[in-house]
């Protein structure tokens, strides 16, 4: 209990500063009017009838009894997702594992509050999906709040460890002890960190160039505010993917890269591994003068700080944005032909000679929480999907030739309704194996993207960070973190986001930030990596 208080602390504490976050990537909406008889019927046969013909775990589960797999993750249902998520228990259940699928949504600006909640009060659920930029899983296992995976994996599960390469093992360990399942669902060696995403349509549309410079971004992003006001009547603002997290976007252009951001902004560490306060950076510095030109601009929302994620994140999938630090754009429909133009936002590096850094290959993953009573029951899932396509192809896209359509062995097309919601969608981002990848057959992206995303096409570029396979365990100084933390949202971010100038506020946040235990916990982080390297 002792354990779960400190967690309830410490996470309280985060919420302040991820609860306008808009998240690890689009959320679905939510449903609609339930599905027709004629879907049910369809689902219940395809189920029963098709058998996996590719390699499915040896079920561990020797009771009759059907577990529940309560799998907690961000965002909404599609409308068919009760008829999608009968279809895959029965199929696990025709497979030999006694599962029953009940996946759980919880509203992005709940997420934090609602995990926290449950894991606090002992709440019984099978599955977590964590996203290293809201809460890390070194945190979550700092604090109790997740279940020791080796001795689970070798014994219901061991073929798994096959399925994922020694960084991606090492990525998921806190210490010594496997504490998560990475969510494979693309290769990220480093190149989606630093991505400036924009809207091919819309710049071939205005005849814009990609910048070369952060001077000329801003240039760029004012041009095409004003082009694209006066075309649809809606003022767009550059979007960030997460509010607080550093912008590497920007970093590639200063002399000093690569050097390693963490996600919540708060520490750096050099190739030489030696790990400082992010915001005490001349880096730092040069982002929030970046930003506070942009905001003074007017191409950064004026509410920024208030703007609830939900409407962050409807912007973003409208494609009513700037050009987006991180992922940011949606679907644009293509008025001749009525059909959606899928992926309309592509990106750019700046300075894309430069290296590209492997520092986080992990970034979403899914644990079995420390309240399961069957932890077993979130690995035989996990297993029995990443293990075959057909699985995947199920949980991901949903009934064949109900909910989606084969387009030949390696991608796919959703069926939408009337209003053109896809009948079911699962955020692949979420949980997806990508050896298994299918692309949208709508999408408009370029032979090498799609490489890229199964694959790591710079290769010859890319550089590895020291902080690859180290968890911080903040527990020694968890009351000095959830102290800076709650600090930084209050004296910081509204620096970061440009906001108020750094001239003149700077030094009085800072002072305030050490006076919450700023020195001591980077001193703590410093120490741990130290020692990580050297038994490494």
């Amino acid at each position: 209990m002792m354990k779960r208080m400190k967690l309830f602390t410490l996470i309280l504490a985060l919420m302040m500063v991820v609860s306008s976050l808009a998240g690890c990537g689009g959320t679905t909406p939510e449903p609609s009017a339930s599905a027709s008889a004629s879907v049910t019927a369809s689902a219940s046969t395809e189920a029963s009838t098709e058998a996996s013909t590719e390699a499915a775990s040896e079920p561990a589960t020797v009771s009759t009894e059907i577990l529940p797999l309560r799998y907690y993750m961000p965002g909404g249902a599609t409308p068919q997702a009760d008829i999608v998520n009968e279809a895959i228990s029965a199929k696990m259940q025709a497979d030999g594992l006694n599962i029953e699928f009940k996946p759980s949504y919880i509203p992005w600006d709940q997420w934090v509050n609602k995990i926290n909640i449950a894991l606090s009060s002992g709440e019984e659920f099978e599955l977590l999906h964590i996203m290293e930029d809201y809460i890390t899983t070194s945190m979550y296992t700092s604090q109790g709040g997740l279940t020791k995976l080796d001795d689970l994996i070798n014994q219901y599960t061991p073929q798994m460890w096959d399925l994922f390469d020694d960084v991606l093992w090492q990525s998921a360990k806190v210490g010594k002890d496997t504490m998560t399942v990475p969510a494979f669902w693309r290769d990220n060696s480093g190149d989606m960190e630093g991505a400036i995403t924009y809207s091919v349509t819309r710049f071939k549309e205005y005849g814009l160039e990609i910048p070369k410079t952060l001077d000329e971004m801003v240039e760029t992003n004012a041009t095409l505010q004003k082009k694209q006001e006066a075309e649809t009547g809606i003022k767009a603002y550059m979007y960030e993917h997460s509010l607080s997290r550093c912008p590497v976007a920007l970093h590639r252009a200063y002399d000093t890269w690569p050097f390693y951001a963490s996600q919540d902004g708060i520490y750096k560490v050099t190739q030489d591994a030696k790990a400082s306060l992010f915001f005490e950076s001349e880096e730092f510095k040069k982002d929030c003068e970046f930003m506070n030109e942009s905001y003074k601009r007017g191409l950064i929302h004026p509410d920024i700080l208030n703007l609830p994620a939900d409407t962050i994140n409807a912007n973003k999938v409208a494609g009513d944005t700037l050009m987006n630090l991180m992922t940011g754009g949606g679907d644009v429909m293509d008025e001749e032909t009525g059909k959606t133009i899928v992926n309309d936002f592509d990106k750019f590096f700046m300075e894309d000679s430069k290296p590209f850094l492997m520092n986080l290959p992990l970034l979403n993953s899914n644990a079995i929480p420390s309240t399961a009573k069957h932890p077993e029951v979130g690995l035989e899932f996990l297993y029995w999907m990443f293990s075959s396509k057909e699985n995947q192809d199920l949980v991901l896209y949903g009934i064949k030739d109900v909910t989606w359509t084969p387009v030949g062995e390696n991608e796919y097309t959703r069926i939408k309704d009337e209003n053109n919601t896809p009948l079911y969608a699962f955020d692949m981002w979420m949980i997806e194996y990508v050896p298994n990848h299918r692309f949208d057959s709508l999408r408009t992206t370029s032979k090498e993207d799609d490489q890229d995303y199964i694959s790591n096409i710079r290769e010859s570029q890319t550089v590895k960070s020291p902080v690859i396979g180290f968890n911080f365990n903040s527990e020694p100084v968890s009351v000095e973190l959830a102290n800076m933390m709650a600090e930084y949202t209050t004296s910081m971010l509204p620096i970061k986001l440009g906001v108020i100038a750094y001239e003149g506020n700077f030094d009085k946040a800072l002072d305030k930030m050490k006076s919450a235990g700023s020195d001591k916990v980077i001193a703590e982080y410093q120490n741990q990596l130290t020692a990580y390297l050297a038994n490494k």
